[in-house]
């Protein structure tokens, strides 16, 4: 068994009263905490059903606690929790009654409920994936943040307010949102955290203490991994259940803090100081991931943040290669970044990271791969997806257009899907008209032209069978290639390629006679609910940076580092600049043994601040 470091040793052997560990990346925090697990079993005798392990995903959960089994053996015993804040606040208010068996409401029908109160509230032109999505997300923020701590936010409240969308229509959507929930005894996932924090809350009955008094005595242990993402309400439900024994022991990095948009900054850990007065602090800085060459770059680009802990960098491997090269042209970078690639064997390519910061950036470099022939990852796709996400919403409503009358709501869903500039105030009558359509552009010759190829594509498409009427879709109207636009890399392309592939064979069997949308019902029902994923294909990975938050790779391949990207240009305060900093220094620190930077000075373009001072 592998030998803890002096510091790992000392959060290990750590047993009574609040701690916060930071663990820098690569210091190996994971072993850590189920080493302390474990000691606190078979140390100090603790039974292990009084030891509670919250992480941040599911998928972390459950390697936790694989990863916990394994170390154990016979040796411990017992039952540890392992969790994250939604399951463990979902088993306390289902004990304690407060909702029932099967209560949580599925992601497929948020959709379709907020579908329909928006098309109650005669905004049905504004039910489409991409704004209930937005909507989606937006009323998660709204329950997640205190009114207090989204004043304190840049924008305030306004700024929660998906696009698209008044203040006053977003507050009435949510309320009734939040209604029919009420009503139907349902709960969504941000529900349970904010139900549970009112349960414990002083305010409650003696009933409330009773339960909060009861968890007290079953978590007498908490353990807390990524401490830094977790959001106001879930930080006070751990409050509320550590207390008086404060028995907490937080695990965490400020400096990758990288999710400001959730509420997440480096201060929810200097604030975890000022909450627990005399709160032991270690610092766990050996990196036994990268090399030390890449150590000493990631560590003098985030010492230049101010708002983070001081830390030093221990590498605990030699290496660790970092090159730099500023193209002249970003046609130059991309070469040379196909260079790099091209000299790598198939099973190095599979370990092997483009990183870079927006989703735009990743679908240029996916399509750039394409064309040079290097392999790009492809992973895999869930029933959910086929049957309820937005390509089956887009190819049924181009069928519905196609099959059921020619209706507006059904052309506005795909007729910018790539975008054509069509708009919305050129189709006035519930019934689409080529005619009118003509009217509105006739002294736009250009718009004209556009829209008779579109209408003879439409009456192409109506004489196919189904199956090669969505074929015609994906190609003929560009489909695939507004697929490729949204995508956030070639690796999410080729997902969506795969995923439109099998919407579309879901209709080969459709022959007509019943509604599009009863078909796509039927076709779900008869596959039922179970997760069905395509085979994972070897290739290059690319991600953006937040996507690679967690992952390790021997090689990382970073272009674009330039001003305008990383920082981006909406960058104006200096909390911005310094999330944008972090983020940098996690895409760097995904490298094992090779880092590789790149920019271009085409169009004056300037390499990013980040990569001043720095020793490369």
């Amino acid at each position: 068994m592998r030998i803890p470091s002096k510091s790992q040793q000392q959060a290990i052997a750590h047993l009574s009263g609040p701690a916060m560990v930071i663990a820098g990346p690569g210091s190996g925090k994971t072993f850590t905490i189920v080493r302390r697990i474990l000691s606190l079993i078979c140390d100090y005798h603790i039974p292990p059903q009084n030891i509670l392990v919250i992480t941040y995903t599911r998928a972390a959960a459950a390697e936790m606690k694989e990863r916990f089994e394994k170390a154990a053996g016979e040796e411990a015993g017992g039952s540890v929790n392992f969790g994250t804040f939604h399951s463990i606040c979902y088993h306390i208010l289902k004990q304690s009654g407060k909702i029932k068996e099967n209560s949580l409401i599925k992601e497929s029908d948020k959709r379709k409920l907020i579908q329909m109160i928006l098309r109650t509230m005669g905004l049905g032109s504004k039910s489409g994936y991409d704004a209930v999505t937005g909507l989606l997300a937006a009323i998660s923020r709204n329950k997640n943040f205190p009114r207090s701590h989204k004043a304190a936010s840049e924008g305030g409240a306004e700024a929660l307010c998906p696009t698209g969308f008044s203040e006053e229509e977003f507050q009435k959507v949510q309320r009734e949102y939040d209604r029919h929930l009420r009503e139907q005894g349902m709960v969504d996932f941000d529900d349970m955290i904010l139900l549970c924090l009112n349960l414990f809350s002083p305010q409650e009955s003696a009933f409330g203490e009773r339960y909060l008094e009861r968890y007290r005595k079953l978590f007498r242990y908490i353990l807390v991994d990524e401490f830094q993402d977790i959001n106001p309400p879930q930080y006070e439900i751990l409050k509320l259940l550590a207390h008086p024994s404060d028995n907490l022991f937080v695990v965490g990095d400020d400096d990758q803090a990288i999710y400001g948009f959730r509420g997440a900054t480096p201060g929810i850990m200097r604030q975890f100081t000022e909450d627990f007065r005399g709160a032991r602090e270690i610092m766990l800085t050996e990196n036994y991931r990268c090399g030390a060459g890449i150590v000493k770059l990631a560590g003098e680009m985030i010492s230049q943040n101010r708002e983070r802990f001081a830390k030093e960098f221990i590498p605990t491997k030699p290496g660790g290669r970092v090159y730099f090269t500023c193209f002249d042209s970003h046609r130059e970078e991309e070469k040379g970044i196909a260079g790099v690639l091209l000299a790598l064997e198939q099973k190095e390519l599979s370990d092997t990271a483009i990183i870079v910061r927006t989703n735009r950036e990743a679908a240029l470099y996916g399509g750039y791969l394409a064309e040079s022939k290097i392999p790009v990852r492809k992973s895999g796709i869930r029933k959910e997806d086929i049957y309820h996400g937005f390509i089956m919403e887009d190819v049924a409503a181009f069928l519905r257009f196609l099959y059921e009358g020619n209706k507006r709501g059904d052309l506005i869903c795909f007729m910018n899907k790539p975008n054509r500039f069509l708009t919305r105030a050129a189709l006035p009558d519930e019934t689409v008209r080529l005619r009118t359509l003509e009217q509105y552009y006739e002294k736009n010759p250009e718009m004209l032209g556009k829209l008779r190829v579109l209408f003879r594509q439409l009456q192409t498409a109506q004489g196919l069978s189904p199956f090669l009427a969505v074929s015609l879709f994906r190609k003929s109207l560009g489909y695939n290639e507004y697929l490729r636009q949204r995508a956030g890399g070639e690796e999410e392309f080729q997902r969506l390629h795969s995923l439109a592939d099998q919407v579309q064979q879901c209709f080969s069997d459709y022959k007509g006679g019943i509604p599009v949308n009863a078909f796509v019902e039927q076709k779900a029902l008869g596959e039922g609910g179970a997760p069905s994923e395509t085979k994972t294909e070897a290739g290059v990975h690319i991600l953006t940076m937040h996507g690679a938050k967690g992952l390790e790779f021997e090689r990382v391949l970073l272009p674009d580092l330039n001003e305008g990207v990383i920082p981006g240009r909406e960058c104006l305060s200096q909390k911005d600049f310094e999330e944008e900093r972090r983020l940098l220094y996690v895409a760097v620190t995904r490298a094992k043994k090779e880092l590789y930077l790149f920019c271009s000075r085409e169009r004056g373009r300037k390499p990013s601040r980040y990569l001043e001072g720095l020793t490369i």
